[in-house]
């Protein structure tokens, strides 16, 4: 038996055991998937190895402290600067990759927009991360994100502004500190602090990727998030598993909302092809994946 593990804190409310474990049991392949809530990042090189494991996920608030784990890190976790998914090699290495990037890039895609310029997606789609997910990818359709502000700006933030920014995606990053400046600013990728946002501005996506919703708040005043919302496409919020305070707002502006579900299983599948590659039957992965969530959620 081989094993497999999702690191974070808070876990309990993880589904990725459940997503993994289904298709590992489908395939009848020898692996258990499991949670571990770590309370302290500097840890997590240790306790892996501890586990035995050959491979894990990674959830907040340890993205980046993984990328101190691998011996090497794929080209989009290196510039992205957080790992979400570590491997380990028959020869004992550890390998970084960041699902989440092409996770949230994929859900939308499959939601039906179009995304920035097309040399820059297509270069996107050959990242080895993407690339396990493109036999999904279809056509879409002529409505198009070409503005995008990101709320937070942790290990999913950066995933998600350099996928957008790889992609020809104009993106905004604002948070509540000027914490994460340096990593923006040397990626050329425009950052504020909440309070010098321009709340004029018109944006055709805003993500949620505070940890707000963990907390059933809100990253922002409602008032605040009234005025960003009333003009966009679509609002997406990466908590999934209940609905939010952020996806009321949206509802009361009239403006579609996703929660984090889509990317969840989507990087799900990006990371599982990765853990095992003789897993290449991906939109048979998807259906069971999704199909299993949807009963998860509902219990």
């Amino acid at each position: 038996m081989r094993y497999l593990c999702v690191f974070g804190n808070p876990i309990e409310h993880s589904f990725s055991p459940l997503l993994h474990n289904a298709i590992l049991q489908s395939y009848k392949l020898p692996y258990l998937y499991g949670r571990f809530m770590l309370n302290n990042g500097e840890d997590l090189g240790r306790v892996f190895d501890s586990l035995g494991l050959c491979g894990a996920n990674i959830t907040l608030p340890f993205k980046e402290q993984a990328c101190l784990v691998a011996h090497t890190l794929s080209p989009l976790a290196k510039h992205i600067g957080a790992v979400n998914t570590l491997v380990r090699t028959t020869s004992g290495e550890i390998y970084g990759y960041n699902t989440d990037a092409p996770g949230f890039i994929t859900s939308l895609l499959l939601s039906g927009f179009k995304l920035g310029s097309a040399k820059g997606l297509e270069e996107f789609l050959q990242s080895e991360e993407m690339n396990r997910l493109a036999p999904l990818l279809g056509q879409s359709s002529s409505d198009y994100i070409e503005s995008v502000l990101i709320l937070g700006a942790g290990g999913s933030a950066k995933a998600l502004a350099c996928a957008l920014q790889e992609c020809g995606v104009p993106v905004v990053v604002a948070n509540r500190s000027n914490k994460h400046e340096a990593f923006f600013t040397q990626r050329q990728i425009p950052y504020c602090t909440f309070d010098k946002l321009d709340y004029s501005a018109r944006f055709d996506l805003v993500i949620n990727a505070t940890s707000s919703s963990i907390a059933k708040d809100l990253p922002l005043s409602k008032s605040s998030l009234l005025l960003l919302l009333k003009h966009s496409k679509l609002a997406y919020d990466l908590m999934y598993g209940a609905p939010t305070p952020f996806a009321q707002i949206s509802k009361e502006c009239g403006v579609a909302c996703k929660d984090g579900a889509d990317m969840l299983i989507l990087q799900a599948i990006s990371a599982l092809r990765l853990f095992c590659p003789q897993l290449n039957d991906t939109r048979r992965i998807y259906t069971i994946m999704r199909n299993v969530f949807a009963q998860g959620r509902s219990v």
